[in-house]
């Protein structure tokens, strides 16, 4: 990792007080930076296990879903704060239930978690990242490149991100951001029991099988994007290039394999 980078660096961590979130915190808190940190229990945000003597952090209650609250840490951050070198936006959400079970309140709390509240942070911030030339990088998912079974809430709301993310990349190519979106693959985190089931309860769904990355690991991509002015769309594994490239040159095999892979998440019982 080139320290240089992330030295003297204004850094904010959406989602910091779990999961990648998390990971990225004691990753970068080893350099001298200022490190902007939000969640929705400020007071969760763990004391970094290794920190630089210079290394200060500001750690901000923000629950993206609410409007004021989201208003609250621009203002916060715009009063304490005169530029942003990397935005990670990484907090969210996820919501599991067929498409004609998933009730309008899931889809609404998942897109103010997942597409709203991002939205209106980064057009808070975004003076900020344009004086510094900063760069936004958003954890994301191969679910927002294709509608997957059983995840119609959580696809949509990330597809609608990446859209409005990409439409500001082209729009800001003067101005010298970087805007990347990185679709992680199954990661051990608490998404899948933190997140909605069909009717708004909180999920309670076993981590899904098969390999998983650790955090930290994912951490280190992210901030491997971080340092890249040219990064757009980052896939990590062979099953996210698969989707990737299958969208456009066979969406029926795709969709084929999606239905056979997924189809005891979306089955009526």
């Amino acid at each position: 990792m080139k320290k240089e980078f992330w030295n003297d660096s204004v850094v904010v961590i959406t989602g910091a007080s779990s999961g990648i979130g998390k990971a990225l915190l004691e990753e970068i808190a080893v350099f001298p930076c200022q490190l902007v940190l939000l969640a929705r229990r400020a007071g969760d945000i763990p004391k970094p296990e290794a920190k630089h003597k210079d290394t200060i952090l500001h750690r901000i209650t923000c629950d993206l879903a609410d409007p004021s609250s989201v208003q609250d840490a621009i203002d916060w951050i715009s009063k304490r704060i005169d530029r942003v070198d990397v935005l990670f936006n990484n907090a969210g959400i996820t919501a599991h239930g067929r498409f004609d079970s998933l009730s309008m309140d899931v889809y609404q709390k998942t897109f103010a978690t997942n597409f709203f509240g991002p939205i209106q942070l980064i057009r808070g911030l975004l003076p900020f990242l344009l004086k510094a030339k900063g760069n936004i990088v958003t954890t994301s998912t191969v679910s927002a490149l294709y509608g997957v079974p059983g995840r119609a809430a959580y696809s949509a709301s990330k597809s609608a991100l990446h859209a409005a993310l990409e439409s500001l990349r082209i729009e800001s190519l003067e101005e010298g951001i970087g805007v990347s979106l990185v679709c992680v693959p199954y990661t051990d985190t608490a998404l899948r029991t933190s997140g909605l089931d069909a009717e708004g309860k909180r999920l309670a769904e076993a981590p899904a099988k098969g390999k998983r990355k650790s955090a930290k690991e994912v951490a280190h991509v992210l901030m491997k994007e971080a340092m890249d002015k040219e990064a757009r769309l980052v896939t990590f594994n062979l099953s996210g290039k698969f989707l990737e490239w299958m969208r456009f040159f066979s969406p029926k095999f795709l969709e084929k394999i999606l239905y056979k892979k997924l189809y005891n998440d979306f089955k009526t019982h």
